[in-house]
């Protein structure tokens, strides 16, 4: 069950998760709570499973309590898998225990990103999972701190890319979006796929971009991704042009296929305030791309001990910006690096693996 079907990073993985589900063992079905949220819905349709919308927004009402439960009784389901706080929160405690094998839940983000009454309904109701699962080990720390009513069971179980997805993309390709975005000849380009919201820090990027292009003037700015907070596009357009940069920063807005896009970044730069598990940023890295990132959340578990990727801390602009340059001026170190991130991404971050792991939860609930 997951609050809605459009196309953040949760519902990517779901999607994606779809021809590696192992359908001759478990019978999936999912379940979605906001019908305006439904871009990936088809996909489901398509693979032939069985797709249910209850129709509710983020409110509990009596009425959508009685959907909720009037859902999950007439399914008599053996697993629920939960994926958002308000559906979790919901669920663990309505869901009929007679013959449930057990209740997942997955943790993409930090708990404390959340507002206040989400944090404390997700906390208080932990106890009612049989097994938690965090997309990083730093959101597993989070998941237990501090508060006494913690998960009886946790586990750790990154998100993943889809190889073959990456490799789809063509020379002709990345050819064709550059021209597309009028890259001129010569230009490095420096990139970032996100939705377009605070957290992602594109105010930081903007100051970072500034100070990359007065060391490297032939570098163009390329920011990918879906306005998710009114007005925020037009406030970094307005930002980029304050630095007098709004020629050099291009918004390409929501693309349906962005890893056409991810191909032509010389460098992935990414100034997030916070990040449970960085998808865009392990898709970069099993491109080929170098990455740069603050340091925030699980950056630091994606990018591993043998440095795949640079790193400076959160809100210091000067340093993202001079790892950014140290890339653009050494080409041999900037591919070594991105060598080193492909093969880590397409080893340890699939989705397959991480529907693998899953699963192996769902047989051991099963089994108890």
């Amino acid at each position: 069950m997951v609050k809605g079907l459009g196309l953040g990073g949760v519902e990517r993985l779901l999607s994606e998760s779809i021809p590696h589900l192992n359908r001759e063992r478990f019978d999936y079905e999912f379940c979605y709570f906001t019908p305006w949220k439904d871009d990936v819905v088809p996909e489901f349709r398509r693979a032939g499973i069985p797709i249910h919308c209850l129709g509710i927004a983020n409110d509990a009402t009596p009425r959508n309590i009685r959907k909720v439960r009037s859902f999950l009784v007439a399914g008599s389901y053996d697993i629920v898998h939960t994926h958002s706080p308000f559906p979790s929160a919901l669920t663990r405690l309505l869901a009929p225990r007679d013959g449930l094998a057990g209740i997942v839940h997955t943790e993409h983000s930090l708990p404390g990103s959340r507002n206040w009454v989400t944090r404390v309904a997700n906390r208080l109701t932990y106890p009612l999972c049989d097994v938690v699962i965090s997309v990083s080990r730093v959101v597993e720390s989070e998941v237990g701190r501090g508060w006494p009513f913690e998960p009886r069971d946790s586990r750790v179980i990154y998100g993943g890319i889809e190889g073959g997805a990456l490799s789809g993309v063509t020379p002709a390709m990345v050819a064709d979006t550059r021209r597309s975005l009028e890259i001129p000849e010569g230009d490095l380009v420096v990139g970032n796929v996100a939705h377009l919201r605070r957290q992602k820090g594109h105010d930081l990027w903007l100051e970072t971009a500034r100070l990359v292009l007065d060391e490297k003037p032939n570098t163009t700015f390329v920011i990918v991704g879906r306005e998710k907070e009114p007005g925020y596009q037009r406030a970094l357009q307005e930002h980029a042009a304050a630095l007098g940069m709004e020629d050099r920063v291009r918004f390409t807005g929501f693309q349906l296929d962005p890893y056409p896009y991810l191909a032509t970044f010389d460098v992935f730069l990414m100034a997030s305030e916070f990040e449970g598990f960085p998808i865009a940023l392990v898709e970069a890295m099993g491109m080929g791309v170098a990455v740069v990132s603050t340091d925030v959340g699980g950056v630091s578990e994606a990018i591993g001990s043998e440095p795949t990727g640079l790193m400076a801390p959160k809100g210091d602009a000067t340093a993202l910006a001079a790892q950014v340059v140290s890339l653009l001026d050494d080409a041999n170190r900037r591919e070594a690096l991105a060598g080193r991130a492909r093969a880590r991404a397409r080893s340890e971050f699939t989705v397959e693996r991480m529907v693998e792991l899953v699963e192996q939860v769902y047989d051991e609930l099963l089994s108890s």
